[in-house]
Parts: structure tokens; sequence; C-alpha cells
């Protein structure tokens, strides 16, 4: 794992951006180093760090990311080049709303990070631009406990949680797909397309 990496995620734990916390990442990395995906997209790609260390872990793939905040964008492209992965990563700027349904690419690898109450709506878009073996890696489908009973919704997280448990239904039971859902930190799902 690069140092350089877990420094940059430190620093933006700092400055309170909302990074893949410790143990989801190293999941995420430990799959991507078993997929070995050659095609990634990135649902929220932030500060690039989560996008950077996919590409470090698997030195074929390219990288599609969709980021609605320019302001990160800039950050993201500079991170790129400071680890020399800028000609491997490209940023569609704006809103993932709007720009899922008119990708035509299919990727071996999404990993979705985006707004939560958005995920059942990205789902539609995400399960047929997988390419067969490919890999949809979730963070947050738990939300905070809300979604799994442990702690009780407060009203006005109810449509988060709504769209997170019809995203749960939708990766685990439309056919062709299996899905793991992993209970740590704030919920991770693994969906693998069959067929």
């Amino acid at each position: 794992m690069d140092e350089r990496i877990l420094t940059l995620r430190e620093k933006a734990k700092l400055n309170g951006e909302p990074i893949l916390r410790d143990e989801s990442y190293k999941l995420l990395l430990k799959t991507v180093r078993e997929k070995k995906p050659l095609s990634i997209l990135e649902v929220g790609v932030n500060v690039g760090l989560s996008g950077i260390s996919m590409l470090l872990e698997s030195p074929n793939a390219k990288l599609t990311g969709i980021e609605i905040d320019e302001e990160k964008v800039q950050i993201a492209k500079e991170n790129y080049k400071l680890f020399g992965v800028e000609d491997r990563a490209k940023i569609l700027i704006g809103d993932a709303s709007e720009i899922l349904p008119l990708l035509t690419g299919t990727y071996d690898f999404i990993f979705l990070d985006g707004p939560k109450g958005h995920y059942y709506e990205y789902s539609q878009h995400l399960l047929p631009c997988l390419n067969v073996g490919g890999t949809l890696f979730a963070d947050n489908v738990l939300f905070r406990g809300y979604v799994n009973g442990k702690v009780k919704t407060p009203h006005r997280f109810n449509t988060t949680k709504n769209s997170m448990l019809n995203f749960l239904d939708a990766v685990t039971k439309t056919q062709g797909y299996s899905t793991v859902i992993h209970d740590i930190e704030d919920g991770v799902s693994i969906t693998e397309k069959l067929k």
C-alpha cells in the first residue's frame, strides 16, 4: 500500500472529506487486487484517492469517474498527476443521475460511493453496465445502522434508508447477480454479475 496515499487519506479525514473508511478501503483494495479489472467506473470521485488506489492495485486498468463538485475534480486531477495515473483516469463532471443513463460502455468493476439517497436509482443503470464476472462494490449500504435496524432511523433519513433498502433488494434479488453484504463500518455490498 502506497504510504503517500495513506498520508493523503489522513489529511482528507482531517479536512472532513467523506472518504472511504479504513476497513472498507482495505476491502476495496483486496477486491480490486483479486478481480484485476481492466475498466473501472467510480461514482463519486471526491479528491481521487480511491480511484488512484484502484489504479495502483490494477496497473492495466482505466478509470472513468463521475463527480459533481468541480473544485473536487480539480484536486482529483492534481492527485492523479502526482501518482502518474492521469493518462488512465478521466472524470465526467456533473450529476450521476444525468450521466449514468447516457453511459454506453461496460465495466469490469464499479465503485459506488455517491449520494446515498440515489443508490437504488443508480442501480438501474449500473447493473446492466457490468460485464459478466464484473463487480459492483457499494459503500455505506447499511447507512449508520438505520438500514439493518441497529439504530432507530430519524424521520429525516427515512427516504435515504428506503432507497438503500430498495438498492439492496435490487442487488440481492435480481437474477444473474450474487451479492455479499459486509457488516463493517457503514456497510459494504459486493455484487458479482454471474451471467
